[in-house]
């Protein structure tokens, strides 16, 4: 290769990179994955809501089915530190945040009450978590949900204080296992 072609590379290098990367997300099987790391690089920490815009969760009364189909109710949660995401297989920036949200049930496990809540086949979520190796429970609404958690974007992540208010909501990809978050959790603990 002459050096006028390697001074044309090197001037063009992030176009060529640009052009493969949009050439990637033609293809199907690249496109989740690729979508997802995306996303993650980018996934910021959650933050607070303001104390003055909190709303509390008015009813508990809340049916889901875990994916055997036993039936649960959100009310088991009152008391406690609660996430709420509300996510899809197929959806990248859900997909994205997945590993943060696994790292964090791995690290509180019953300390906090988990609610993965999707809308799709028991089947479909099934085969995605054994793929993935992910253990935290996920369930599928069998009731409507608290008009408190009314978003039409996936995912969606609510975090509720013990007394039911709805502390952080987060649209989008986050990082859920980053220090501020870990710190705010541990805080509510009393750790």
């Amino acid at each position: 290769m002459n050096d006028k072609n390697k001074a044309w590379l090197k001037k063009r290098k992030w176009d060529i990179v640009f052009v493969a990367f949009i050439g990637l997300m033609f293809i199907p099987s690249v496109r989740m994955p690729v979508m997802s790391f995306v996303q993650r690089l980018f996934a910021g920490s959650p933050s607070e809501i303001a104390a003055e815009d909190q709303k509390t969760v008015n009813s508990m009364d809340w049916i889901l089915l875990d994916l055997e189909g036993k039936q649960h109710n959100f009310s088991a949660s009152h008391g406690k530190i609660t996430i709420v995401n509300m996510w899809a297989t197929w959806c990248p920036p859900c997909v994205a945040e997945m590993p943060s949200l696994q790292k964090l049930y791995d690290k509180y496990g019953d300390e906090l009450a988990f609610y993965f809540v999707s809308n799709e086949q028991p089947s479909k979520i099934d085969r995605f978590m054994n793929a993935k190796n992910y253990t935290f429970p996920v369930y599928i609404p069998a009731s409507n949900y608290p008009k408190e958690f009314d978003s039409n974007s996936l995912p969606t992540t609510y975090v509720l204080n013990q007394e039911g208010k709805i502390i952080m909501e987060e649209v989008g990809a986050h990082d859920w296992y980053s220090s501020s978050f870990l710190e705010k959790v541990d805080g509510m603990l009393g750790n």
